[in-house]
């Protein structure tokens, strides 16, 4: 019996039930393991990038503010500016790259450094909202910062580093459970989400 858009095609028996229930449970049992592999915490470990996804680490940036990485650090000898909590008075970024804290910070204690990439593309005069979570091993840390980007127009892409000091867990390695970074563009200054 030939098909009837394929004249003259050899005739198939049909596929038996019981094979496609089989191929549905094999794509669920793969989903599954992939899902856990994904789902697992993220380990920092000092100098390592952060290494996870899933669930446990996500973010939401606009394209011309990404995050890059996440690394276990020290503060610097030279304590980075504070930035802003107070979305009136962003903090405004220099016109290269540079680092920043978002808490107190005491030098040479252990931190979480996060890289940013601000690329050309930014618009200028334009304030960021970044909140940080992240739910460590004996903590839970969450943090909203602000900042400004710079009036004209950048001729460059900068690197902006933020630290948190972790103050009293050890630099031989912090288990992340969660990790989220949201950058979410204000309207105009002193007016974010």
């Amino acid at each position: 019996m030939s098909h009837p858009l394929r004249p003259n095609a050899p005739s198939r028996p049909p596929f038996p039930r019981w094979a496609s229930a089989g191929v549905v449970l094999g794509f669920v049992l793969a989903s599954t393991v992939v899902g856990w592999s994904f789902g697992a915490p993220a380990t920092v470990g000092p100098g390592t990038t952060e290494q996870g996804g899933g669930a446990d680490v996500g973010e939401q940036t606009p394209t011309y503010w990404t995050w890059e990485a996440a690394q276990i650090w020290v503060i610097p000898t030279t304590l980075p500016p504070l930035l802003s909590s107070n979305s009136p008075a962003p903090t405004l970024l220099p016109a290269a790259s540079s680092s920043f804290r978002m808490n107190a910070a005491t030098a040479g204690n252990t931190s979480v450094r996060w890289e940013f990439t601000e690329t050309t593309a930014a618009p200028a005069s334009t304030e960021l909202e970044l909140r940080f979570t992240d739910g460590l091993t004996r903590a839970a840390a969450a943090f909203t910062v602000y900042l400004e980007t710079r009036p004209g127009t950048l001729l460059v892409p900068n690197t902006f580093f933020v630290f948190w000091d972790a103050g009293a867990f050890g630099p031989s390695g912090i288990t992340v459970q969660t990790m989220q970074v949201d950058v979410l563009v204000c309207a105009s200054v002193g007016h974010c989400p």
